[in-house]
């Protein structure tokens, strides 16, 4: 079974590489190894993870991954590789300082205590800030690719709308009303319903410590002057995402309900815009029909390899089947295959074989450096 290997040489030539699909098909892992396989062709090359699990950090054989780019040392020959995963607080932070109209404004903000207990909480903050983090590394223009590797299908919606869903919560009349929070307790319909809000309010003033509606308003009322900046930024990610130097991957499984799954998912990325560069299949058996010879193996022992090779051959016979649904599709062709190894790659050298099984970088690197001589 093998893919387009054309199309991945595209694919590795691009700008930006968004990986999307479902859970627990070793999507963060292909990732990295894309990310890899580009940096071994002499790319300077990010790969940021929004994955809550922080997997990237093993694969890559790192004791950390943060929101600031960690490198990572291939060797000569190779481009500058670099890996992050999103912090959200600190992401938050510094937006804040970049779209406030001045340092006050955004110290302002900074300092407000219903700031800094929500803002690495608040609904759909994390998902932002992985778009945000993007639009800073692009923004930058340090790296000549930059891979997100997103969390499963269903979260990955959530976070390529997050941008433009963030400015339209911070536009919208609820957060108006909360500018004045105090209108909670002067509209109430009655005397009594006033006086046993402005009880509990007093009560959790007490008790936090803060004057509630004073910092709710003041935390609002700072959002305010960051829609603008907000909008902008939202725009830009939204756009980025949607130019021809912008490929979605689609990782996935050789089961064939993962596969169905990945299809719909192919074609509802297509419906709203974005370009869907294919798929790539990750442990996928590949055994041949028939076993290498045994004659000289004893007869006991052939006869349990060679049954345990009948079941290994039979599942290679399934996944082929249910890989030819890629094979077919214009929505999500097959881009690549990855086998089933007999260990995850939990080091460096583990995601660099991946990596030159996904797309032959040892000999990339070896043709190159033959180019140019011996490496200092």
């Amino acid at each position: 079974m093998a893919g387009d290997r054309a199309a991945l040489e595209a694919l590795l030539a691009q700008r930006l590489i968004v990986c999307v699909g479902p859970g627990g098909v070793g999507k963060t892992t292909t990732a990295a190894a894309l990310g890899m396989a580009a940096a071994l062709r002499g790319r300077a090359t990010a790969v940021i993870t929004a994955d809550p699990s922080r997997r990237l950090k093993d694969a890559l054989g790192l004791a950390d991954l943060r929101s600031d780019p960690h490198p990572v040392d291939l060797g000569n020959g190779a481009g500058r590789f670099e890996a992050l995963a999103i912090d959200t607080k600190r992401t938050f932070d510094r937006l804040i300082e970049r779209v406030a109209a001045n340092p006050a404004a955004a110290q302002r903000i900074l300092a407000n205590r219903l700031y800094r207990e929500l803002s690495g909480e608040l609904g759909g903050s994390a998902e932002y800030m992985a778009m945000e983090k993007l639009y800073e590394l692009l923004a930058q223009g340090r790296y000549e690719l930059i891979i997100v590797d997103t969390p499963p299908s269903a979260d990955a919606r959530a976070l390529l709308a997050a941008p433009l869903r963030m400015t339209e919560l911070l536009a919208s009349q609820a957060v108006q009303f909360l500018k004045a929070p105090s209108s909670i307790i002067t509209g109430s319909e009655s005397s009594v319903m006033r006086l046993t809000l402005s009880t509990v309010l007093k009560a959790l003033e007490r008790w936090t410590g803060m004057t509630l509606l004073d910092e709710l308003a003041d935390f609002v009322g700072g959002f305010e002057h960051l829609i603008d900046g907000f909008r902008a930024r939202a725009q830009a990610i939204d756009a980025a995402l949607h130019t021809a130097q912008a490929s979605f991957v689609l990782v996935t499984s050789a089961e064939v309900n993962t596969i169905e799954a990945t299809l719909t998912f192919a074609a509802e990325l297509r419906e709203v815009g974005f370009p869907v560069a294919g798929t790539i299949a990750n442990r996928v058996y590949d055994f041949p029909a028939t076993a290498r010879d045994t004659t000289r193996t004893a007869p006991a022992l052939r006869k349990k390899l060679l049954a345990n090779y009948a079941d290994f051959a039979a599942l290679s016979a399934r996944d082929r089947s249910a890989l030819a649904r890629l094979d077919g599709s214009p929505a999500a062709p097959l881009l690549a295959v990855l086998p089933v190894l007999a260990e995850a790659p939990a080091s460096l050298a583990g995601l660099r074989h991946v990596a030159e099984l996904l797309a032959g970088t040892a000999n990339a690197v070896a043709l190159r450096r033959s180019r140019r001589g011996p490496s200092a």
